[in-house]
């Protein structure tokens, strides 16, 4: 089984850039990649991600926007991210910690509920490497807004909200397998730090290159 990655953190924090980036990186040297996200990845899942993320669906309970994550998940890890993880180093932007951020530590439900989720609808599956990408709230928010026009839910979400969701993300950076790079710095900035650390901590068994150089 090839190297399952996934990159956290805030809307807005600059993730979804990394993700392309390192798959450019991977691209230069013909390695073979899958690029994907939570929730989405398959059509269904798509369609569920419709129903969280648009501005117009004003509220959805903690546990039904759980359980729907949970189904999009099911059909994404069974029908993207196992098959190709026989072959294909696979690159997710947002998995298990983001759930545990948003819908369990920011709604104070049991982690329970989340972890017999995952057991028997998310396979069980947890990434090689969690990249999580630190960035201040405000400036986060901010910047997601200006990209995003119909996905803005969470991003209208109160202050104190995003304030418990980073908190949350403060939670999961003392995890043994959770890497944390400031989000403040510019892309290429940044792109770089992450991959010197997976180069310094060989966690290929090959030199990646910049994506930019």
């Amino acid at each position: 089984m090839k190297k399952f990655i996934v990159f956290e953190g805030l809307d807005g924090s600059g993730k979804t850039t990394q993700v392309k980036l390192l798959g450019n990186s991977l691209k230069k040297i013909k390695k073979e990649f899958l690029l994907t996200r939570e929730p989405g990845g398959t059509d269904t899942s798509e369609q569920i991600r419709k129903i969280l993320v648009q501005k117009n669906n004003s509220y959805i309970s903690p546990n039904t926007e759980l359980l729907l994550i949970y189904a999009a998940r099911y059909e994404h890890i069974k029908n993207i991210i196992l098959p190709n993880l026989k072959n294909k180093i696979v690159i997710c932007d947002r998995f298990y910690y983001s759930t545990f951020c948003y819908q369990i530590f920011a709604n104070k439900i049991p982690k329970a509920r989340l972890n017999y989720l995952h057991k028997h609808f998310g396979f069980n599956l947890f990434p090689d490497l969690n990249i999580l990408i630190k960035t201040d709230p405000k400036i986060s928010i901010q910047r997601s807004l200006k990209i995003k026009k119909k996905e803005n839910r969470f991003e209208k979400k109160s202050k104190n909200f995003h304030k418990t969701v980073e908190a949350g993300f403060y939670n999961i950076a003392q995890k043994k397998n959770v890497f944390e790079f400031n989000g403040n710095l510019n892309e290429i900035d940044l792109h770089i730090k992450i991959i010197d650390f997976l180069n310094k901590k060989k966690f290929f068994n090959f030199f990646l290159p910049y994506a930019v150089r």
